[in-house]
């Protein structure tokens, strides 16, 4: 039997990502209040080794995350994984986003993550934050969300028929930043408009508060 012959072989889904945390129980309530994610009772015996795995999970254990006791990744760049993305609803990100105030997030570095942390992706948007641990998470959603425009300081913005798709104003000057014009800063991860921006590369774009504040 050639190649041509065989059937193709493609794997169904991910079944679960691992992590280590310093106490499974704890994280899983996190995962929980945080994220809607649930100890799956039918996999829950396992946990009742020291060593092994508690899942838990948002669709009933089709997807999993599978908490094990150890050192998690904290703050080291390299050691395992670099993130978990978890797919929402725009409604549900929209809901996620209000509850920011209550949850108290922060990112990779230490930054209070907010409704201007959203990073504009064109076709998809996204939050980035970490869990207790210092695993990095992303919560994204491929539908256009209907996010009113807020300005720097939380305001609601009246925009012009014209600008109505803009979904996020630049973090630097206010200007409306339509879905499909929107730079996200690699350093800071917030809304930029083009004309705010230091650099404008395909990996690394800078913003222009970034750039001074690093003194370049």
């Amino acid at each position: 039997m050639n190649d041509h012959d065989r059937p193709e072989f493609r794997v169904e889904r991910i079944d679960h990502v691992e992590l280590f945390v310093p106490d499974r129980r704890k994280a899983a309530e996190w995962y929980r209040q945080v994220l809607g994610l649930r100890i799956v009772e039918e996999y829950e015996h396992w946990a009742e080794d020291p060593k092994g795995p508690l899942m838990i999970s948002s669709d009933g254990g089709s997807t999993k995350l599978a908490l094990f006791e150890g050192r998690p990744q904290g703050d080291r760049e390299t050691a395992g994984y670099h993130l978990v993305a978890f797919r929402v609803s725009g409604t549900n990100f929209e809901r996620f986003i209000e509850r920011l105030d209550e949850l108290t997030l922060t990112d990779q570095h230490d930054r209070i993550v907010a409704r201007d942390s959203v990073r504009d992706h064109g076709q998809a948007m996204s939050l980035y934050f970490n869990d207790p641990y210092g695993h990095r998470l992303e919560l994204t959603t491929y539908v256009e969300t209907e996010i009113e425009v807020l300005d720097h300081t939380g305001a609601e913005v009246d925009l012009p028929a014209s600008d109505k798709q803009a979904l996020w104003l630049c973090h630097i000057c206010d200007t409306p930043v339509p879905a499909d014009r929107g730079v996200a800063c690699a350093q800071c991860y917030r809304s930029t408009c083009r004309n705010c921006l230091s650099s404008v590369t395909a990996d690394q774009p800078v913003c222009k508060v970034c750039l001074r504040e690093a003194g370049t």
